[in-house]
């Protein structure tokens, strides 16, 4: 289905312009929402998204949370957010959508994968 397949990439993409910002870089050559035909390339963005946010995040101190960010999103409108609200947004976007993907397969009489926060965190 490409309209799931363009939703998976926006969270993929997502995930990049926030780490962007978070990295005091622009995000204005990033397009939210394209057409994606190659799943592939999505699921590399992801694991390269994964393996930046982890060394950002090793990277951090507990009082860098609340360090502010000064960043303008995707319209060019200034903004200023602490590093712990835009990491919260990058986890609750994502489950956003993949609620939104998940319920798409469903419709579609297809199993849908486990996103459930506590599937990844047990031991």
């Amino acid at each position: 289905n490409k309209n799931l397949l363009k939703l998976v990439r926006h969270v993929a993409v997502a995930e990049r312009v926030w780490l962007s910002r978070l990295q005091g870089k622009g995000s204005a050559q990033y397009s939210l929402w394209e057409e994606a035909e190659d799943l592939t390339a999505i699921r590399t963005e992801f694991e390269e998204n994964a393996e930046k946010y982890r060394v950002y995040i090793e990277g951090l101190e507990e009082s860098d949370l609340d360090v502010r960010v000064d960043y303008a999103n995707q319209n060019g409108v200034p903004f200023q957010t602490s590093v712990r609200d835009i990491l919260s947004q990058v986890i609750l976007h994502g489950q956003y959508h993949r609620g939104q993907i998940n319920r798409a397969l469903r419709m579609e009489l297809a199993e849908p994968v486990q996103v459930d926060y506590i599937t990844f965190a047990r031991l």
